[in-house]
């Protein structure tokens, strides 16, 4: 195989992962944010990004699981968040500070902070509302 090719399978393989992360303006909606508290219930800690879990009630008392997106395991870890702050707070009530899915059905959102059930509050996201992604 000549140097151009592997070069170029090198440069392919090396791009695949940028196209497929997302921006945030696809998914979600910087104008539609809010606090959100519920029963912490899951967290996937893995790359490209962390996803925990909250059991929200509606105005009707119903229960939903919504999904939150937070930064890569590598800045939460930067910001001295661990994998065991989540584990410490599940079952216990907890609020997030996110903005809204674009998809109304999908209770999703993109979260910029999350308050521990102990009143610490850590970043766990980028300041959506503000622009500072």
């Amino acid at each position: 195989m000549s140097l151009r090719n592997i070069l170029l399978i090198g440069v392919l393989l090396g791009a695949a992962p940028a196209f497929a992360h997302h921006t945030f303006s696809v998914e979600y909606d910087a104008s539609k944010c809010s606090d959100m508290t519920g029963t912490l219930t899951k967290v996937d800690w893995e790359n490209p990004h962390v996803y925990f879990y909250v059991d929200l009630k509606d105005s009707d008392n119903q229960v939903s699981s919504w999904s939150f997106e937070a930064v890569s395991v590598a800045f939460l870890k930067r910001s001295g968040i661990q994998k065991q702050d989540f584990l410490d707070n599940m079952g216990k009530v907890v609020t997030v500070r996110a903005c809204l899915g674009k998809s109304a059905s999908a209770k999703r959102a993109a979260a910029e902070t999350l308050k521990m059930a102990d009143g610490r509050t850590v970043r766990v996201g980028s300041d959506y509302e503000h622009g500072q992604n």
